[in-house]
């Protein structure tokens, strides 16, 4: 592994908990997230004449662009610290970022989040209604998907495509040598549990103490898009409380502020079940790939 690059990579899925997996490896003493956690770099060199749908260019903006920018995240990281990043989309172009990942970091450990696809649908559905990106209805929106990725949009608006895991995760397990997979159903039951089970794969036997539950990235209707907007959009303030605060301070008033401002989405029945049923072949290869239980996915 190359000292000035990560040592880990949680590449997906998204809305899949990756951002609390994160968030609670940032507070070990022998773990460094970068900050921003999700950098990007890696899928924006194919990525950089897209980011074509509503608030893409704000993602655009925000990518890393070189290979220097993307080392000098890592700078901070004290010597003995295991160093990490989450771009989430590097599960979803799995064909173009493995090779990538090859060719500049090398055999990186992997972590992939993986949770029921129809609920993770209506997950990143509602992510994108909260930043006011997302202006149909659910099923409006699963019906212009194809449209939209024609159109070169940020693959969050893959609401359905996005849920198909079973190829891309045989791609990572078959070209890296560390893949640990995590069902997210069984990261909500017991997140501590799957913590200690994370810092054991990624090599240390140092364990959290004083464990708290996290819930980060809420998605739902905004009640004021205008906080929302102020929460998302760079500021001066925000540049001065990024000096002065530390990332996990700065995630904790995030999340209280997204959760006093976020309302559910109310849908009928018929929306939810909408996508039922078209996940199931793709269920079962994952099931078989993964010698796992995941028929409490097809309820």
């Amino acid at each position: 592994m190359k000292k000035d690059l990560p040592d880990f990579l949680i590449v997906g899925a998204a809305k899949c908990g990756t951002t609390s997996l994160g968030d609670y490896l940032n507070t070990h003493k022998d773990m460094f997230i970068c900050n921003p956690k999700e950098p990007k770099f890696l899928t924006y060199s194919f990525l950089k004449d897209c980011y074509r749908g509503k608030g893409d260019d704000f993602t655009k903006k925000k990518a890393v662009k070189s290979l220097e920018e993307y080392k000098s995240l890592f700078k901070k990281a004290k010597p003995n610290q295991l160093k990490g990043e989450s771009s989430v989309d590097l599960l979803y172009y799995h064909d173009k970022s493995i090779p990538l990942i090859k060719e500049i970091i090398g055999d990186p450990k992997i972590i992939i989040m993986l949770r029921n696809p129809s609920k993770r649908a209506f997950s990143a559905y509602s992510h994108l209604v909260r930043d006011g990106r997302e202006d149909k209805s659910y099923i409006e929106a699963l019906k212009l998907e194809d449209e939209r990725r024609k159109l070169d949009y940020e693959f969050i608006w893959s609401y359905k495509n996005a849920g198909y895991y079973s190829d891309s995760t045989k791609a990572f397990l078959d070209n890296f040598t560390n893949v640990k997979v995590i069902i997210f159903e069984e990261f909500v039951k017991n997140q501590e549990n799957v913590v200690k089970e994370v810092l054991k794969f990624l090599g240390t036997d140092n364990q959290p103490s004083n464990f708290t539950e996290l819930h980060r990235n809420i998605s739902g209707k905004s009640k004021s898009q205008l906080l929302n907007r102020i929460l998302l959009k760079d500021s001066f303030v925000k540049t001065i409380f990024k000096k002065i605060l530390p990332n996990n301070t700065r995630s904790k008033i995030k999340f209280l502020i997204q959760k006093t401002n976020t309302k559910p989405i109310i849908i009928e029945d018929y929306e939810r079940d909408y996508l039922k049923g078209v996940f199931n072949d793709d269920i079962n290869e994952l099931q078989n790939i993964l010698d796992t239980d995941l028929s409490i996915w097809k309820q």
